[in-house]
Formats: structure tokens, C-alpha cells, sequence
């Protein structure tokens, strides 16, 4: 049984990331009507995933633990896995600008991020709740 939710936390987290990037690009082309560039695409990807990585999956999933184990009232668990995952969106985007030797964290390009890290949050946080209530209601 722990193996199926670990195996449902990764896949979760590969879904989160890969919806952050949608909504990254989405915006990116809604807001600017802007497509991105091979360049930066890769660029992009790799500083993201770095920071998702090393960031934001221990982060998530420290949030969501403090959650399970100090909430009780499962509907409020439900509102707050998402919102707890995705308050943290600037945190990954200081140390995307850190690595560049700084930036505006009110630029196009730091919204673009936020956009990022937060969909993915509320998308983590979603899957963490579905995976709590798929492991014996515990959620």
C-alpha cells in the first residue's frame, strides 16, 4: 500500500510540474501573446525543475505533513493543501534569480515564475489530498 502512494505522490509531482509549465506558457502567450524559444525553453525547464526539485518537493510535502497532522476538520485540509503549496511560489523564484546574480521580482519574466510555481502548488496540493483520501480516507 506505500508503495502505490509513493508511486501516486511521484506521478503527482510530475503532474504539478508539468502543469505549472502549461500555465507558464499559457500566459505567457495570453498575457503577451509570446510563444518561447528553443533557447529559452531549455533554460526555462532546467532552472525550474532545479528549483522544483530541490525546493518546492520537500517544501510540498512538509506543508502537506504539517497539514494532515495539525488540521482536523478534513474539509479545511482539503482548502489547505493547495493554498499552503502555492503561497510559497516566491521562494523558488529568489533562488532562480539568486543563480543569475539577481533581478526585478516585479518583472515580466518573476510573474511568469510565480504563475509557475503556483499552479503547480494548488495542483500538488490537490494530488496530496486525493492521495490521502485514496489511502484509507486518512486525507
Amino acid at each position: 500500500m506505500k508503495i502505490l502512494k509513493y508511486l501516486f505522490l511521484s506521478l503527482n509531482s510530475l503532474l504539478s510540474f508539468y502543469a505549472g509549465w502549461w500555465a507558464y506558457e499559457m500566459v505567457l502567450w495570453l498575457v503577451w501573446e509570446q510563444t518561447i524559444s528553443e533557447g529559452d525553453l531549455r533554460a526555462v525547464q532546467y532552472w525550474a525543475g532545479i528549483a522544483y526539485l530541490i525546493i518546492l518537493v520537500p517544501l510540498y510535502l512538509l506543508i502537506c505533513s504539517y497539514v494532515r497532522s495539525r488540521i482536523k476538520p478534513r474539509f479545511v485540509r482539503i482548502l489547505l493543501y493547495p493554498i499552503g503549496c502555492a503561497v510559497i511560489f516566491v521562494l523558488p523564484t529568489l533562488f532562480i534569480f539568486a543563480a543569475f546574480g539577481g533581478g526585478n521580482l516585479f518583472s515580466a519574466e518573476a510573474f511568469l515564475f510565480y504563475v509557475f510555481f503556483i499552479s503547480s502548488g494548488v495542483v500538488f496540493g490537490l494530488g496530496y489530498a486525493l492521495s490521502m483520501f485514496l489511502s484509507l480516507g486518512k486525507f
